[in-house]
């Protein structure tokens, strides 16, 4: 079935193009009415694609000397965080990363900083803030609040070494029929806003996994596997930056009223190496 969901005040495309990881804050918690206004958002989360059930919590942790506790000293300065958990099972992460992505962009709505963490936090603490259950890992948090006005000097280097603000081009990305004809935006037509906001959605160490290929009558997305890169994590970072890709899509199409519904349906082709088929967006009408 097609999700539907809750509205932000600005567009889907707006979010996207604003959002992006900030690691420096202002000591400041959020205020009681962004807390609420965040907490009325996750509490009205419609069921994920796959149905996996994910919680999402806001908390406080305020800094201790040194940085705040379970981050490494990566984050500085920031009060308050987004903890998520996710079941352990078939497509879980996927889900998670399509549900948290839609809480971390009506964080960007409210003008609030946001940093997706995969890998730099100690899971084991913050699985104790949300009360993690013997089936339950965490995949990632995010701290969310007010940014400071300059990144700091370990901000500035995560950013620099992941190349952050650099994206693949569609050629690489997106492809018709078979993954010798890539498409073209020109070619894409009313999907042209859908799938920038795939080409510009984050992923771990900006990877940017995903690949999208039509049949005129469905969109497959396949995961195009970073050599040897799922064996340094304890969670599939890349399964998750699907879910944020995947997110992006379908909001985005759902913006523009383009109709479709998430459906298993793997395009009869033989993939390249590395790739693993995902899910398929098939349009309706």
């Amino acid at each position: 079935m097609a999700r539907m969901h809750g509205l932000f005040d600005a567009t889907v495309g707006d979010l996207i193009r604003r959002r992006c990881s900030w690691r420096t804050f202002t000591n400041q918690a959020l205020t009681s009415e962004h807390r609420e206004l965040m907490q009325k958002f996750i509490d009205g989360l419609e069921p994920a694609p796959f149905a996996n059930r994910i919680r999402v919590k806001v908390f406080d942790e305020p800094a201790a000397k040194g940085g705040i506790k379970g981050t490494y000293g990566v984050i500085r300065g920031a009060s308050t965080f987004l903890v998520g958990a996710a079941p352990q099972g078939p497509q879980s992460l996927e889900d998670f990363g399509y549900v948290f992505e839609e809480v971390l962009l009506r964080a960007t709505d409210l003008g609030l900083g946001t940093c997706w963490m995969g890998g730099t936090f100690s899971r084991t603490v913050f699985g104790e803030r949300i009360g993690l259950g013997p089936s339950e890992v965490v995949p990632a948090i995010s701290p969310v609040g007010y940014r400071a006005d300059r990144r700091g000097s370990v901000d500035a280097l995560f950013r620099f070494s992941a190349g952050s603000a650099k994206r693949k081009p569609w050629q690489d990305l997106f492809f018709q029929q078979d993954f010798k004809t890539p498409l073209t935006s020109a070619e894409a037509g009313a999907f042209t806003e859908p799938l920038e906001m795939v080409r510009l959605a984050p992923s771990a160490a900006n990877k940017q996994p995903w690949r999208l290929i039509t049949d005129g009558e469905a969109w497959h997305f396949l995961l195009e596997r970073t050599s040897g890169f799922s064996a340094l994590w304890s969670v599939d970072l890349q399964r998750i930056d699907m879910g944020i890709a995947m997110c992006h899509f379908e909001l985005c199409a759902r913006e523009a009223g383009l109709k479709g519904h998430w459906e298993s349906r793997v395009p009869g082709l033989i993939l390249p190496k590395r790739y693993e088929y995902s899910i398929s967006w098939v349009r309706e009408g």
